[in-house]
């Protein structure tokens, strides 16, 4: 096994720099492709080295029995490698590993080992995916239930552990909707660590940043009204964001050292906000405050500290102005100027900067954008935050918009009738009118139909090794958090049509197969263009040789033939159809060719910002 962890790390090594994303500066349209191929190669020659150790590695886990102590802790090293929250090299296989290092504490009926590993196998899982909240809760339940028994366990690491899953567990009830339950588990914390500071045990703890961090989720839900609409927000809610935030800020100046949050920025931030909702301070100053703070972050910071401040702070500013009937008279001032400070700095963000990072704050800002964008302005912001970061995924919806387009103008041609009902088109004669707001629609829809892959793109283990089933299930929710990026509440149409692209372009079309469950194919409004999206999407996966590196390419013919076969349950029948039209296939044959190098040469200048 250690031989196996060696070998592994060592190739390791040597993957980050082999991503494709992670392109040199000034390069010609030849010299990305060389660059991408030379790249596809490098990572196809690790994958075949890593998938033998995996499996091998794999193997030996599975029937490692008892695992000696000293192998133990190779075993918890190597992960905490692999899923370091500044690295991340490879959390999936971290989670193997963790897994398997609790199931050995299991057999051994190891309670300082069920509760460390139970830690993080859940945290490791929420990394991965922060919404799978029922399979984390799971390993959080299972190392928080020893809080019965806190004062019998000897070790005080062990003890930090339990707080965590305690914490950690009063952070997911609240994200499942369920704060009777987050209640409950704050007032059993409370309780714990009140018993636990009388004692005097456990003095070296930073318990109060835990207490913070249960007050700080009750803060959030507690602010959701609030943030939905402000004016409404009743008197008794705004006393209870007050106190929550007022508690919050005492804690924090009372116990500063224990903090490592920028000078208090989310606690002091909280206190002015529930301020300003309450009518203890003006918008100006509440404004005035943020920008002070924002001037503290030296240029070029792109910490998570950082990220938060110029960011999140920003957008509460920009959401308050937009939404308060008293700011009407601030509002377009504010807006223009906020939300120009926020693109700059967002599309600034190196691409080597953690996805993780990225999109915990790019998805909030995202869900907030309809109240300042325009549409194509709230299109372009989210590919460049999303699919522009990896140069592949940005060539292949760039290809799948293309090729999108052409299937589009073919049926506009031979079969208008195709998008009746589509985008509030009621006749075939109207289909032909809007023909141009048709294929601005299948362009669009190509481009974003992939921006949820965002949370993973980055993550070495998709290029370097088989996945493992977690994995594929968390890829598998691509088209659900895509979707919640592209939400709009100002009833667009267009935006409904690219969540429902967006949510259905895995699924079959006779709705036998494919993901996600819950999406029904057979009553989308916007069925027509999902099944040209489904269809121009793997004909550019199937057939891409320079960029995709988890399987081989195929030719077109063949793709075709499997498309046409498996017409009407899995492909639309008319969409299929298509491809029998020599017109279309030399159209699509010429995309596919030149028109790829074009799309990979593009994205690589968008990318790096020249473009």
């Amino acid at each position: 096994m250690r031989q196996y962890l060696n070998e592994l790390m060592a190739e390791y090594e040597t993957i980050a720099e082999s991503q494709i994303g992670r392109l040199e500066p000034g390069l010609t349209a030849e010299g990305v492709l060389e660059s991408c191929r030379k790249k596809t190669r490098r990572l196809a020659e690790i994958r075949i080295k890593t998938e033998a150790i995996i499996k091998r590695l794999n193997d030996a886990l599975e029937n490692a029995g008892e695992i000696s102590d000293e192998d133990e802790k190779i075993l918890y090293e190597t992960a905490q490698k692999l899923s370091a929250y500044e690295t991340r090299v490879d959390p999936g296989l971290a989670f193997l590993i963790y897994k398997t290092l609790l199931a050995n504490a299991r057999a051994k009926f190891n309670e300082n080992g069920i509760i460390r590993y139970s830690y993080w196998c859940g945290i490791t899982l929420y990394f991965l995916t922060a919404r799978k909240y029922d399979d984390c809760l799971s390993y959080f339940d299972e190392g928080a239930k020893y809080s019965e028994k806190y004062y019998q366990i000897e070790d005080p690491d062990t003890r930090k552990y339990i707080h965590r899953c305690l914490g950690n567990q009063n952070m997911l009830y609240y994200a499942m909707e369920d704060p009777e339950r987050a209640f409950e588990k704050e007032e059993a914390v409370f309780n714990l660590w009140n018993q636990i500071i009388f004692r005097g045990m456990d003095k070296d703890f930073p318990w109060p940043y835990y207490f913070m961090s249960c007050l700080n989720h009750r803060r959030n839900y507690l602010c959701k009204p609030a943030h939905t609409d402000p004016d409404s927000a009743s008197k008794e809610l705004i006393d209870q964001i007050l106190e929550n935030a007022m508690v919050i800020n005492r804690l924090y100046h009372k116990n500063i050292d224990a903090f490592g949050v920028f000078g208090g920025t989310r606690y002091d931030s909280a206190l002015w906000e529930s301020q300003f909702l309450a009518g203890l301070i003006s918008f100006d100053i509440y404004y005035e405050n943020v920008e002070n703070k924002v001037s503290e972050i030296k240029p070029g910071d792109f910490s998570p500290d950082a990220m938060y401040v110029k960011l999140n702070l920003r957008t509460y500013i920009i959401f308050y102005a937009a939404t308060m009937k008293k700011l009407a008279g601030v509002r377009d001032a504010v807006i223009e100027r906020a939300s120009g400070s926020v693109r700059d700095y967002f599309e600034s963000i190196p691409m080597t900067v953690s996805p993780k990072d990225v999109i915990d704050q790019f998805l909030f800002f995202a869900n907030n954008a309809c109240w300042f964008f325009k549409p194509r302005e709230h299109v372009d912001f989210i590919l460049k935050m999303t699919t522009f970061r990896h140069i592949p995924t940005y060539a292949h919806s760039m290809m799948a918009g293309k090729i999108a387009s052409v299937l589009t103008r073919a049926m506009i041609d031979k079969n208008p009738g195709y998008f009746i009902g589509m985008l509030d088109l009621k006749s075939e004669r109207e289909v032909v009118e809007n023909a141009e707001e048709l294929l601005t629609f299948a362009m669009d829809c190509g481009l974003i139909h992939d921006i949820g892959k965002i949370s993973y793109t980055s993550n070495t283990y998709m290029s370097a090794r088989v996945l493992t089933e977690d994995e594929l299930g968390i890829i598998k929710s691509h088209p659900s958090e895509g979707a919640l990026m592209i939400k709009r509440d100002d009833g667009d149409a267009f935006f409904d049509g690219y969540a429902d692209v967006i949510l259905g372009h895995h699924k079959y079309y006779d709705n036998t197969g494919g993901f996600p469950e819950n999406y029904d194919a057979l009553k989308s409004k916007y069925r027509a263009m999902v099944s040209i999206i489904a269809v121009a999407d793997v004909l550019d996966a199937a057939t891409d040789e320079i960029g995709k590196t988890y399987e081989d390419a195929i030719g077109f013919e063949e793709i075709r033939g499997d498309i046409i076969s498996r017409a009407g349950a899995r492909y639309s029948p008319e969409i299929a159809e298509l491809l029998n039209d020599p017109e279309i296939e030399k159209s699509i044959k010429n995309l596919l060719g030149a028109g790829r190098s074009e799309a990979y040469y593009t994205a690589y200048l968008r990318a790096w910002g020249d473009a």
